[in-house]
């Protein structure tokens, strides 16, 4: 006892001689080397609030976890959150801190406990506590909580709302800090506007933007690669993070938020006796994805219930797969996409399948389909990532788009109740 006493004294007057230095922090206690854009971030004036926007793999969530431990060892009995659309994406963050403490002796020397049920929680000897929460189901996970900093992973995804009347307030007690962090999603929105004033000089804001090429440790050529391969906008977003011009989007951003943000349920849900459901499958072309979605259409708003994504696999199998969801979910109608290679699986489900046939008119009654049913808020789904960037970034010239997530979502809401015209490939039920 008297052993660990005095390793734990130890860790503590080193941390104290290190509490003015995070990069001496980095450089001793991890063994980690920031890129440039990270140590600016790193050793930027501390403010009320800090935006970070950036592009993707930037590594955003790795400084986020190294701030929360060098603020956790310097400042006992602080608490701190990270906070984010999904516990998935909240605990990025958080589990690299983890990796962190069980790698590196001089933080492993200070751990009290590594809770991960409820909700993960790493806590210090010297009180010090980093948690991680789901801001899903209007922040119930947050309220009654008192931090001293709240990191919120891809801000950009949560209302303002809630970041406003829930986030904000955890804060109170305390007059902590608010960390937003985010790939830039929404101009106009709560990350957007905070980014333009600290930008402009705010001095209760610090602001700071990067390229994803800021990372020397992504591969530059293949990125680059990538860039024929987007549009404009995503490229804009997505590796320049900085934000796009929003005039040319299909479905607007705040109709994809409202149809994700209180929509907290598990997938997938199991099917229950008198309920109705309804099935999209878009089909993959070459290296694309086949996509199955599943929507409770007994009222509106529709909920999904049940959604996969899978390539590479062969027509029968495929197939195979459509009728089990099929039958699974008692069906009332399976829709999927019959145009091209589509037709081959369609001739070995017609028995519980009909085929939408992709023309020009007939694409666009979909799309219009799903865009009205989305303003509408006649849709609900719990957070997808790939659901969501592709409704975000989907546009009418979608050639060189991935849509296979948009397509699936649509053909089951077209199944649910379609408003316009449509033509259907020949069916055994015609």
């Amino acid at each position: 006892m008297a052993l660990l006493l005095d390793r734990t004294a130890e860790v503590l007057s080193r941390a104290a001689r290190d509490a003015g230095d995070v990069l001496k922090f980095c450089r001793r206690w991890l063994d980690w080397e920031p890129h440039e854009g990270q140590r600016r971030w790193l050793t930027a004036p501390r403010r009320p609030t800090a935006v970070l926007v950036t592009g993707r793999r930037w590594g955003k969530s790795v400084c986020a976890a190294v701030q929360a431990l060098h603020y956790a060892v310097t400042h006992p009995k602080s608490r701190q959150c990270l906070v984010s659309v999904t516990l998935d994406q909240a605990r990025l963050a958080w589990d690299a801190a983890v990796s962190y403490c069980e790698r590196e002796p001089l933080l492993r020397a200070l751990v009290k406990q590594i809770q991960l049920t409820p909700f993960p929680a790493l806590r210090f000897k010297t009180g010090a506590a980093i948690l991680a929460r789901t801001a899903a189901r209007e922040g119930v996970y947050l309220r009654g909580h008192r931090f001293d900093r709240v990191v919120v992973d891809e801000a950009d995804y949560l209302s303002e709302r809630l970041v406003n009347e829930v986030v904000r307030l955890t804060l109170v007690d305390s007059g902590g800090q608010l960390v937003l962090i985010s790939t830039p999603r929404a101009r106009r929105g709560l990350v957007y506007r905070e980014l333009q004033r600290g930008l402009a000089g705010d001095p209760t804001v610090y602001a700071q933007t990067g390229p994803t090429w800021e990372n020397p440790n992504v591969d530059h050529d293949y990125l680059r690669s990538l860039r024929d391969r987007l549009t404009a906008a995503a490229w804009q977003r997505e590796v320049e993070g900085v934000y796009a011009d929003e005039d040319a989007a299909v479905f607007r951003w705040a109709d994809i938020q409202a149809a994700y943000e209180e929509s907290a349920w598990a997938l997938p849900v199991p099917a229950e006796v008198g309920r109705r459901y309804v099935q999209g499958v878009d089909l993959a072309k070459s290296e694309d994805w086949t996509v199955h979605v599943v929507l409770d259409a007994t009222e509106k708003p529709y909920r999904l219930v049940h959604f996969e994504r899978y390539q590479r696999h062969p027509w029968p199998v495929v197939a195979a797969r459509i009728r089990e969801v099929h039958r699974r979910y008692d069906c009332h109608q399976t829709l999927i996409d019959a145009t091209g290679v589509g037709d081959a699986v369609l001739d070995e489900v017609r028995d519980v399948a009909r085929g939408f046939v992709f023309t020009q008119r007939s694409k666009l009654d979909l799309i219009s389909n799903l865009q009205v049913a989305l303003e509408k808020r006649e849709v609900k789904f719990p957070f997808l990532r790939e659901l969501v960037e592709e409704l975000q970034g989907y546009a009418w010239e979608d050639a060189r788009l991935s849509t296979d997530c948009v397509m699936g979502l649509a053909l089951a809401v077209w199944a649910a109740g379609p408003r316009g015209r449509v033509e259907f490939a020949p069916s055994l039920w015609s």
